[in-house]
């Protein structure tokens, strides 16, 4: 059975930064053609649920790998380590589990695919867990994304 990457809280799972989830319609019709894998870069990477929601201060995800832009919370802590190493545990995960695809969370400072918040504003960009696995070559799909 091929295997999908799902963010952990579209699967159902409470682990937003404000302890909620948003499960998506999508995956009743994913359960019965795929094995779903939940992540939650966040949770791998140390912060806790709930968490102060985090932006990107000078760029995105790609940035941020570059160390060229930085993570901070609503408090003004920098987070950017414990992204970089959510990001690091899923690359762990997709090399253990091989999925044929990633339905990750738009919009989230680890799983955006097409937008984050960079410095305040929603700006075209992604998330640290996917400027690190874009090199892989498995198509990523949002709740935003039309459904196949």
């Amino acid at each position: 059975m091929k295997v999908v990457l799902i963010s952990a809280c579209l699967a159902g799972l409470h682990t937003r930064y404000d302890g909620a989830s948003s499960p998506h319609p999508f995956l009743s019709a994913l359960h019965d053609s795929f094995l779903l894998v939940p992540v939650c870069p966040e949770i791998l990477g140390g912060l806790g649920i709930p968490r102060s929601p985090c932006r990107f201060t000078g760029g995105d995800g790609k940035a941020v790998l570059a160390e060229k832009a930085r993570l901070f919370d609503r408090d003004g802590q920098d987070r950017t380590a414990m992204f970089v190493q959510g990001a690091e545990e899923t690359r762990r995960l997709v090399e253990l589990v091989s999925p044929a695809l990633m339905f990750f969370k738009e919009g989230s400072p680890s799983c955006g695919v097409h937008r984050v918040d960079i410095d305040g504003r929603k700006k075209e960009g992604c998330g640290v867990t996917v400027a690190l696995l874009e090199d892989f070559g498995i198509p990523f799909l949002t709740e935003e994304d039309p459904m196949p």
